[in-house]
């Protein structure tokens, strides 16, 4: 059940940024959205971790901030592997990345996911 949640999470964190930043095209439909949030959410565990381990001195340095351009990577090979989501520019990406990262991290703090056992 967590899982479905935090997917649930993440397509409603890439529906919000499609929407906001200009020069995200995403293909309609709410199958697409699902489609693109499984890739990004499988390349984020996957690569995203890898990338995290091995910029730690980086992220350290830049109190953390490195972690936007670690996200910018992660939804650039999440474009490549699907052709459901178009993502135009380095300002999209930067944009696209800050937009998933925030509503990513508020709706996890609202939506219970039965992590906690309150």
């Amino acid at each position: 059940m967590k899982i479905l949640i935090r997917w649930a999470i993440l397509a409603v964190a890439v529906f919000v940024a499609a929407q906001v930043v200009p020069g995200i095209t995403l293909r309609e439909g709410l199958v697409s959205l699902l489609i693109v949030a499984a890739v990004l959410g499988l390349v984020n565990a996957v690569l995203g971790t890898v990338l995290r381990i091995l910029s730690i001195p980086f992220l350290i340095v830049t109190l953390g901030l490195f972690a936007i351009v670690i996200n910018m990577v992660v939804l650039w090979v999440t474009t490549a592997l699907t052709d459901r989501i178009d993502i135009d520019g380095t300002l999209a990406y930067f944009w696209a990345a800050l937009i998933i990262s925030i509503v990513t991290l508020v709706l996890r703090l609202v939506v219970p996911d039965g992590d906690h056992d309150d």
